[in-house]
């Protein structure tokens, strides 16, 4: 051989041993991991959630239905914010702690520091000064933008 000494040829065939029980088991891993994939469970799955959803939307569409069909005095009490044919604007100078609080984004602590704002630093004159409250930021902003008005 190459003339290795004793304890180099041990090293050697250790290592030798050691890659080649490492590949086998690789090999046994991936036959297994390809045994347990299938791709028909996907296309099950797929249909089932399908079907599912089709169920979902027909029972909500059943759900409107029903609400629709009753008085608007009913819709009213069951509703918030009144909505009936257009979306109310609320009013930044103007609104309570509560109406704010039920902007998206917006919880009671924040609509008290809008609050606390608009009473240290008067009205807002435009309805991007909200941006100026700590705590609300741009993106906040942006999802109250079409639900507000400083007029």
């Amino acid at each position: 051989m190459l003339n290795f000494t004793r304890q180099e040829r041990i090293v050697i065939y250790f290592l030798v041993v050691t890659l080649g029980v490492g590949a086998v088991l690789r090999l046994v891993r991936n036959q297994r991991l390809e045994n347990r994939l299938n791709p028909n469970r996907f296309y099950e799955e797929d249909h089932q959630f399908k079907k599912i959803t089709e169920q979902m939307n027909s029972d909500s569409l059943q759900f409107v239905d029903k609400h629709i069909s009753t008085p608007d005095s009913v819709v009213l009490e069951m509703m918030p914010e009144t909505i009936v044919g257009e979306v109310k604007l609320v009013n930044l100078n103007t609104a309570g702690v509560k109406e704010l609080a039920a902007l998206p984004g917006i919880g009671p602590a924040k609509a008290e520091r809008i609050k606390a704002y608009k009473d240290q630093n008067g009205p807002f004159k435009n309805k991007s000064d909200i941006v100026l409250v700590k705590g609300i930021g741009k993106k906040i902003y942006t999802r109250i933008e079409g639900l507000v008005t400083t007029e």
